[in-house]
């Protein structure tokens, strides 16, 4: 079974300016063609081949995982400096899922897939922003009533 890790999203307040971020930088393009998003981090994750066999990066906004992003590839690199770091790629589609509170956290860490919230919809670029914007309200409203 894989497993998933969680990640803060530092200076992002909404899966629109998440998308907005990522398109304009960090990519990079695969041996198949396509283009992908990817992250560094200073440590590879030790369940690298658990990550890699299905797992996703689930994104944290204002206290909750709200979306996230399949990964598809792990590499430990060395900077010009000789320090090594971790790059981890993934698919540029950005899933919405069931709100879930998280506690703020620096860095990543694991996630189970039975812990993990349920997918709800693709984000879509081309749709109206208020839509995701009342459900971001919606769900921080349910999650302070502890329904969430």
């Amino acid at each position: 079974m894989h497993v998933n890790i969680m990640r803060p999203c530092v200076g992002i307040h909404s899966p629109r300016e998440l998308y907005d971020n990522q398109i304009h930088s960090r990519m990079i393009e695969g041996t198949d063609h396509n283009r992908y998003n990817y992250f560094t981090t200073r440590n590879t994750p030790k369940r690298k081949a658990e990550i890699l066999d299905g797992g996703s990066v689930y994104w944290i906004i204002k206290g909750a995982i709200v979306m996230r992003q399949t990964i598809i590839d792990i590499e430990t690199l060395v900077d010009d400096n000789g320090k090594k770091f971790c790059m981890i790629t993934k698919d540029p589609e950005i899933m919405l899922v069931q709100p879930k509170p998280q506690r703020a956290m620096q860095g990543w860490r694991y996630l189970e897939a039975e812990q993990s919230p349920p997918d709800l919809y693709p984000f879509d670029p081309e749709a109206d922003d208020n839509a995701s914007k009342l459900d971001e309200k919606m769900a921080e409203e349910l999650a302070e009533l502890g329904l969430l």
